[in-house]
């Protein structure tokens, strides 16, 4: 997973959030930045004509565009560009109405960490990291024993174990926190919250816990799966998410 910004010569917000492309070739997801900024004058930057980004991460890099019919990984920087924009505007440019256009883009900007070895193949030099099982306790602290030292990724100790934003948002916290005890600093410290799960995923983990601390199988996924009538009605409704995250973590 690693990412593209579109430089818009007019603002597009598309949504208050995230945008998954669930069909899009390359598992495209984009953010729109400028509502979220609304105090920065983005045209006070460069040559004064950018008025809206859009970040875009890129998560298939082995699968063949729609654009060059090629892989991600064998695509240059400005084939990767030029794909990615077509995905875009194909997802987003429905019912004939214009979206995305060609002439709104000005320049585009794709990580410095994806870069070509050799012409024919590109190489991540900041792959997405995936926690494995049982590595939470190995994990480092945001505070650790060296006096200055703070620690703020998303590979620290945090109460989410998984490598997203959140789980970065809270180490920088603890950091923070860190710091402001070691120079015995009275500002008010930074909240740090548990991880809150849905109480209708309970049952579901319940019986999934129990059942691999039997060394049994997920039965109600399967008969789920089967389409049978014995399926509980609720895990029909939460089981495939459990057996999800179940296969995240295991």
């Amino acid at each position: 997973m690693n990412g593209i910004m579109f430089y818009l010569d007019r603002d597009v917000p598309l949504i208050r959030g995230h945008t998954i492309y669930i069909d899009s070739p390359w598992a495209l997801t984009s953010i729109s930045q400028a509502q979220f900024w609304p105090s920065f004058d983005l045209e006070a930057m460069g040559d004064g004509r950018v008025e809206g980004i859009l970040s875009v991460d890129i998560s298939e890099w082995e699968r063949e565009g729609a654009v060059h019919r090629k892989q991600a990984m064998y695509c240059s920087s400005d084939e990767v560009s030029e794909e990615v924009w077509a995905q875009l505007k194909q997802a987003l440019n429905d019912a004939g109405i214009g979206v995305l256009e060609d002439v709104n883009l000005l320049s585009w900007f794709l990580d410095p960490s994806i870069v070509y070895p050799n012409p024919n193949e590109a190489s991540n030099l900041e792959p997405l990291l995936v926690n494995t099982v049982g590595s939470w306790s190995d994990r480092p602290d945001a505070l650790t024993s060296i006096e200055n030292l703070f620690l703020v990724s998303d590979y620290v100790r945090t109460h989410t174990d998984l490598a997203t934003m959140e789980g970065a948002n809270e180490a920088a916290r603890r950091a923070v926190n860190g710091i402001l005890d070691a120079a015995g600093s009275s500002a008010p410290r930074c909240g740090v919250w548990g991880l809150e799960e849905p109480a209708i995923f309970a049952p579901a983990r319940a019986i999934d816990r129990i059942r691999f601390q039997l060394g049994r199988p997920a039965t109600q996924a399967v008969r789920i799966r089967e389409g049978r009538t014995d399926a509980s009605p609720l895990l029909r409704t939460t089981a495939p998410v459990a057996e999800r995250l179940a296969r995240v973590r295991g």
